[in-house]
């Protein structure tokens, strides 16, 4: 399956580890955003990986809970303390492209996470562009540990609930005329 685009409109979430979570300088345990380091790349990494928010069914605290879920079910390592960014694709492009780099936003599923997202042509060294995303674009942030977060990890399902403008619903969203 080739690696599909996904629309302006959609989001994607960020693992952000405790310490490039930004903190209060008054109070170090209390959260109040993300540092701009969140976004910069591993120098083993070739893309920015991401989860897809509307990959998920539901209102949009149940897509929240559904990426969460699916990455701690994943690979990654997640502590108790991340924090989960989530940004806007067509904002996050807009300040790409404002800042001369040409990004794409692709669903790429991987076999430990379906939902997985590649941003690909990521910058490696741009900390203004980082700060940037971590200020506005991508500037929302969950807390794992937060208590309206779920415990626990479930993996994503096969299949996106999100279809195409003009495609076919996936079967399982399709009514049964024998049943319905």
């Amino acid at each position: 399956m080739p690696p599909t685009k996904l629309p302006p409109e959609h989001h994607i979430v960020r693992n952000v580890p405790w310490g490039k979570l930004r903190k209060d300088e008054n109070d170090p345990e209390k959260v109040i955003g993300v540092l701009g380091e969140a976004f910069k790349m591993r120098p083993v990494e070739e893309t920015l990986s991401t989860t897809w928010l509307e990959y998920f069914a539901g209102t949009r605290r149940e897509q929240i809970y559904g990426a969460i879920r699916a990455m701690r079910a994943s690979k990654l390592e997640i502590k108790s303390k991340s924090g989960f960014a989530i940004g806007n694709v067509g904002n996050i492009t807009a300040v790409a492209t404002a800042h001369n780099h040409s990004i794409r936003v692709l669903h790429e599923p991987k076999d430990d996470n379906k939902a997985h997202v590649a941003v690909r042509r990521w910058p490696r060294d741009d900390m203004t562009f980082f700060e940037l995303l971590a200020a506005e674009a991508w500037s929302e942030l969950v807390l794992n540990n937060h208590e309206n977060i779920p415990k626990g990890a479930q993996a994503a399902p096969d299949q996106s609930a999100w279809t195409p403008p003009g495609a076919a619903a996936p079967i399982r969203n399709r009514p049964n005329p024998l049943t319905d």
